[in-house]
């Protein structure tokens, strides 16, 4: 009987990424039992720790692909957090990854804590405009900050933010995200003249 376990438990973790489901099951239960409920004007924080299945090929460092998998965990907790999966999920609908813009500052050194903090900075009514920091806690630098454009699929923004404290006052689109979006439409149209 072991061996059966130990062979699907190993098959599983050929077939899929095990530690990736694993880890955003443990991030939204424990947001859900130690974190409270926030509006989505509120910052949501997680944090990690840069091991050795993190490091690059040189062994000193995060490797930028990480960074990535990183914003998906903060971005689900920062869903479940504020109401916003809730409403996805009542809805039918989605929110896909449409576009990101990392700009790294420093490395994030093996074996350093870290923190991810998220936040929702703009919406259009098919559009959400996240901001995430990677932040080390020894020194609180701000290492890397993304944007991410979340593009909303079979749910508006109405519905999506419904009950959800601080979604009557929409912000001004930040000036660094207009400049992105109009890059974003100069890739584009560069894009469909080669089509």
């Amino acid at each position: 009987m072991f061996c059966v376990i130990l062979a699907l438990v190993a098959l599983a973790y050929i077939l899929w990424d095990v530690n990736y489901f694993l880890r955003i099951a443990f991030t939204i239960l424990t947001g859900r039992l130690f974190q409270k409920r926030c509006g989505i004007n509120d910052t949501t924080t997680i944090y990690g720790f840069c091991t050795t299945q993190d490091v690059d090929i040189f062994l000193k460092h995060m490797n930028n692909a990480r960074y990535v998998r990183e914003l998906d965990f903060a971005r689900f907790h920062f869903y479940d957090r504020t109401g916003i999966y809730d409403n996805i999920k009542a809805a039918n609908g989605h929110a896909l990854q449409g576009a990101s813009s990392i700009r790294y500052r420093r490395t994030i050194p093996i074996f350093s804590f870290y923190k991810v903090e998220t936040k929702l900075v703009y919406w259009e009514d098919k559009t959400l405009f996240i901001e995430q920091k990677f932040i080390t806690t020894n020194d609180g630098f701000v290492r890397a900050i993304v944007l991410s454009r979340q593009n909303l699929l079979d749910v508006d923004a109405a519905r999506l933010f419904k009950d959800i404290p601080g979604a009557d006052s929409k912000p001004e689109c930040p000036e660094e995200i207009r400049h992105w979006l109009q890059s974003i439409e100069i890739s584009s149209a560069r894009l469909r003249k080669k089509d």
